[in-house]
């Protein structure tokens, strides 16, 4: 799961089941063709294959344990275009069989159909005519109330418009914030980074954009030891000796997953023979597949390809990295600081809020890969360095990233 699939998951699962009747509307998750590489036998490699091609997604099987009711958007899409309008009548109708109270949104294609399919909805609804539109929609069956309040709530977990695509793409996504803001009563951002820059790009006035952190309960996360980790990573008995770095993240090209991969590089040409473990898929694949093949670096790096609850692996990691160019407040990181894995990210977005640098990590600029390769070695070559900054990080995301504190500022929102 994303980081918006993620923040979704924790706040329905942990929201009073005798105060809130929740229904999740979502898409189609990425589903790689191919199986997971981690090497399988033949057996599960089919099995594999059978669950991509059955539609089994993590989101939805996962919400379904939780007993929460879900339903399938079928044109959600992440590229301006015929879907958009699709995605708005197949929202709309959502809207009118359901009567919620609240629509909350996450992802910008849900922020801009969402906002504008229920304001439509709240302005049908304050018709006179509006009763019999209703009956003559639902083939008699009274359904909706004349002028029902609806709450409108998006949730942005980093600015669309500040991805790496094209310019024109980058201005229509910055556009649709705009034009779709003002039907959307609060906007809320998990770092006060993307506060500043909504406000500095004037998608909205401040009072209407909210910053809260997302939240992390470090007791429900069951972190396996780092030995029964290693095995099932290196499907070895005996965990290797060299370090080993590692990251979770969906291979696309916000991740920047090519610089690990030169720093990795880099790393090797100083006769390091570390060990690198990249958790996660996507469209990148191909593409960092043949970066591997042309450093040389098949023996040093292993793509895993998805894994359910990746983050029961971060203790086999000696040090995690993030190499993002663009983030907004990443769950990867919250994890690995509750696992207490030092931890090397990218200074952009949310991440300085979460990170201090020297203190409870290392921070490099993005896309650079001789500075990510030199902090790694810095992290690995000083223990008593990546000790203190595990520690400390620990210690904050006890204190400033609880899922209580999350779940509570998003209560009061409803």
């Amino acid at each position: 799961m994303g980081g918006a699939q993620r923040f979704l998951y924790e706040l329905v699962t942990h929201l009073d089941p005798e105060k809130y009747d929740v229904s999740v509307a979502a898409g189609r998750a990425y589903r790689p063709a191919s199986p997971d590489p981690l090497r399988q036998s033949d057996s599960e490699a089919r099995l594999q294959r059978g669950k991509q091609a059955g539609g089994k997604e993590e989101l939805f099987d996962k919400l379904a344990l939780k007993n929460v009711k879900t339903i399938k958007i079928r044109n959600f899409s992440n590229m301006p275009g015929v879907k958009n309008l699709l995605a708005f009548f197949e929202i709309f109708w959502l809207i009118t069989k359901t009567r919620p109270d609240v629509i909350y949104l996450l992802s910008s294609e849900a922020g801009f159909s969402g906002s504008i399919a229920g304001s439509f909805y709240k302005l049908l609804s304050r018709s006179p005519r509006w009763p019999a539109l209703r009956r003559r929609l639902r083939q008699g069956k009274s359904f909706g109330e004349a002028g029902k309040k609806i709450k409108i709530i998006y949730r942005i977990g980093g600015w669309a418009f500040k991805e790496p695509r094209n310019i024109i793409i980058k201005k229509i996504y910055l556009w649709a914030e705009k034009i779709s803001a003002p039907f959307k009563d609060i906007i809320i951002v998990n770092s006060e980074f993307d506060r500043q820059l909504a406000i500095k790009n004037k998608i909205a006035s401040p009072h209407k954009i909210i910053t809260i952190y997302n939240g992390s309960d470090i007791n429900e996360l069951k972190f396996l030891p780092k030995k029964t980790a290693c095995q099932f990573l290196f499907r070895k008995t005996d965990p290797p000796s060299e370090p080993i770095i590692g990251t979770i993240a969906n291979f696309y090209k916000n991740k920047s997953l090519d610089t690990l991969i030169l720093a990795a590089a880099r790393i090797k040409v100083m006769e390091k023979s570390w060990n690198f473990i990249i958790i996660g898929e996507g469209p990148e694949r191909k593409k960092l597949e043949n970066l591997i093949k042309k450093h040389g670096l098949e023996n040093n790096i292993i793509l895993t390809g998805a894994i359910r609850d990746a983050y029961q692996y971060l203790r086999a990691f000696d040090v995690f990295v993030l190499s993002s160019i663009k983030e907004g407040q990443p769950w990867a990181i919250l994890e690995a600081m509750a696992a207490g894995v030092p931890i090397v990210a990218t200074n952009i977005a949310g991440i300085p809020e979460m990170i201090e640098n020297e203190k409870s990590g290392l921070l490099v600029e993005p896309a650079d890969s001789k500075t990510l390769a030199e902090a790694m070695m810095k992290m690995i070559t000083h223990p008593s360095l990546a000790n203190e900054c595990a520690k400390n990080a620990l210690a904050i995301v006890k204190e400033k990233f609880s899922i209580s504190d999350m779940i509570k500022k998003n209560e009061d929102l409803l």
